[in-house]
């Protein structure tokens, strides 16, 4: 007998992507959404942002909703009641015993992201920033907070791109744009193979390292988009990108390896950002 887990399985080794229906208990996810909105929204303090890499306080559209995403929301000592309840699902038994049936092993926490408002995030793979090595083992998790109204930008992805599409043979002289220009003549021309699910509160889309994915532009802004992005790699990999390996440090939440490599704020912190931001700039 065929079972929803295994056309999960044989779906994502298909395609490169898998939704898992209502896969995060409902109960979960309010409490994520209570300590959001009583600790971060309202927070005055600068968070460090996944879509303009660097630090900053929050600021609000006219609906309310912040509009930059956040980066590494797991490991927030200063708001440790939501972190704690980000780390229940993205380290909960749901999500353990998903991704034990798509990657047939025990995986650690790599990154996590949440977004309030859409970022529009441009088409990408993920394996240029984050992966596994041997490359292509990384696996995304995008998690519906809320009911995602297709006027908010859904996120997308290309079913299939994991397989045999090179977009930087020649990745030791092209450059990050180059790649970037690439991927987005591929998706301009390639369009009727999009798929942007419509997500329920609860269902997860999870997806491959190589898939190219993204989000679609915000119709209204009346609509927020509230959702988490995790990325996990397979307990027997290391950690690393397309160009190399790197040496991390985990710390436990129960059984589940997590790592950060975003510190919360601090002036050392963002002085220290700065400066090494400034060196990779300049290396002369």
């Amino acid at each position: 007998m065929t079972t929803e887990k295994s056309v999960n399985r044989d779906h994502y080794q298909r395609y490169g992507y898998t939704v898992w229906p209502n896969l995060v208990p409902k109960a979960l996810i309010d409490n994520i959404l209570n300590y959001y909105a009583r600790d971060i929204v309202q927070s005055t303090q600068p968070f460090f942002r996944q879509s303009t890499y660097s630090y900053s306080k929050n600021e609000l559209n006219e609906f309310g909703y912040v509009k930059e995403s956040f980066l590494d929301i797991h490991e927030y000592h200063k708001y440790s009641e939501f972190s704690c309840s980000v780390r229940e699902v993205l380290c909960g038994t749901e999500m353990q015993d998903a991704l034990r049936q798509l990657l047939g092993d025990a995986s650690n926490l790599v990154q996590s992201m949440l977004f309030d408002a859409n970022t529009n995030t441009f088409p990408h793979q993920e394996w240029w920033y984050l992966d596994t090595i041997p490359n292509g083992n990384l696996i995304i998790a995008w998690i519906a907070l809320e009911d995602i109204d297709e006027r908010a930008g859904r996120f997308y992805v290309f079913p299939q791109t994991s397989e045999n599409l090179d977009f930087h043979s020649d990745k030791s002289s092209i450059s990050h744009q180059e790649w970037l220009h690439r991927i987005k003549t591929y998706v301009e021309s390639h369009q009727d193979e999009m798929q942007a699910p419509a997500l329920k509160q609860g269902d997860v889309l999870f997806l491959n390292s190589k898939t190219i994915h993204g989000s679609l532009q915000t119709i209204d802004p009346r609509f927020s988009r509230k959702s988490i992005t995790a990325h996990y790699i397979p307990s027997a990999f290391e950690f690393g990108n397309l160009f190399k390996q790197k040496t991390i440090t985990y710390k436990n939440y129960k059984t589940i390896h997590c790592y950060s490599a975003h510190p919360e704020y601090s002036i050392f912190n963002h002085l220290k950002f700065k400066f090494d931001r400034f060196l990779r700039s300049s290396p002369s």
